[in-house]
């Protein structure tokens, strides 16, 4: 086995071990048969409502990215590759889910890879900074129960800042392109200067995201980003707010919105284990164990909302797959 073949491995076994360890963890603490219980107190007319609000939130960020790209296509032709980025990102560990997307952008849309990571890194600096935004918010309200766990630079300080300097940073490729790019091919210079292969590779792909970044110049586009992202941060929460109030659980729904919201900025970064399993019930159980939940509520919550928006991503992304527009 080569060093590319033990790479794949290592990047496709660590995840799902960690999954399997994590998820036995998790599930040795409840009865398993209380998931499908949980499960079926959802009505079809629930059910229903929910996949309704998933497919109208994979059309808010079809919307999304089609504002980002200035693309000229329908929604109709961007939303089949949106559903089947939302079912692998839901799959596959790492993040590399969003290899779909940026492939399918290019074989469908014709649009360059540069360019189609950059318009994922423009939407989840804009996603981190609304997460951030809603955290701080529901921190706030929960910060009686919140000041044991969590200090108060690791609740408000620090999720500022980070706000205030990715806001900064987006402002400053918006406003200040020209001034942007050489500044950064300034700091690329010294690294480039190693000529090492790995390190100018990476420096030359930084750089080239960077260029494509500046090109997101048009106010309209600009504010309708915003908009949309703000719509599908908004739809996210409020369909899964709505299915955990139809379980039945007996849980405030501030504390299930701030889990919720942490998880997420959790889950940016590229951690996720195959299926996601694990990595998304961890921070959401600690965190409702941690405002008194029991740990087996809390778990049952976790794993049958996980595997509700699996259910509802697989048929998506079945008629992304069929729904291939004509080659241009």
């Amino acid at each position: 086995m080569d060093k590319k073949q033990l790479q794949r491995v290592t990047k496709i076994g660590l995840p799902t071990v960690l999954a399997v360890v994590i998820a036995y963890f998790l599930l040795k603490e409840i009865d398993i048969q209380e998931i499908p219980k949980t499960l079926s107190r959802l009505s079809i007319k629930v059910l229903c409502i929910g996949f309704g609000c998933y497919c109208v939130l994979v059309l808010a960020k079809a919307l999304r990215f089609r504002a980002l790209l200035n693309l000229e296509s329908g929604v109709h032709e961007v939303f089949p590759i949106l559903a089947m980025h939302t079912f692998w990102g839901n799959i596959l560990p790492m993040r590399t889910g969003d290899v779909s997307y940026v492939y399918l952008m290019q074989r469908r849309q014709k649009v360059d890879a540069t360019q189609g990571v950059a318009s994922l890194l423009v939407a989840s600096l804009i996603d981190l900074v609304l997460l951030m935004c809603l955290v701080v918010a529901t921190a706030w309200l929960l910060r009686a129960a919140l000041r044991d766990t969590f200090s108060g630079t690791v609740l408000y300080l620090i999720p500022l800042l980070m706000g205030v300097g990715l806001v900064a940073v987006v402002i400053f490729v918006y406003a200040a392109p020209h001034a942007c790019m050489r500044f950064a091919e300034r700091c690329a210079r010294p690294l480039l200067a190693l000529e090492k292969r790995s390190v100018s590779w990476t420096v030359d792909k930084v750089v080239a995201v960077l260029r494509e970044l500046t090109r997101f110049r048009s106010h309209r586009r600009f504010l309708e980003v915003w908009l949309y992202s703000v719509l599908c941060l908004a739809i996210r929460f409020g369909f899964q707010c709505y299915l955990v109030v139809e379980m039945g659980v007996d849980v405030p729904m501030t504390e299930v919105l701030f889990a919720l919201a942490f998880t997420n900025v959790f889950n940016l970064l590229p951690i996720q284990t195959v299926g996601n399993f694990g990595t998304t019930e961890f921070p959401f159980v600690w965190l409702l164990n941690h405002f008194g939940t029991s740990i087996e509520t809390a778990t049952v919550t976790g794993f049958s909302l996980h595997i509700l928006i699996l259910l509802y991503c697989l048929p998506l992304g079945a008629s992304g797959f069929l729904m291939k527009p004509k080659e241009k």
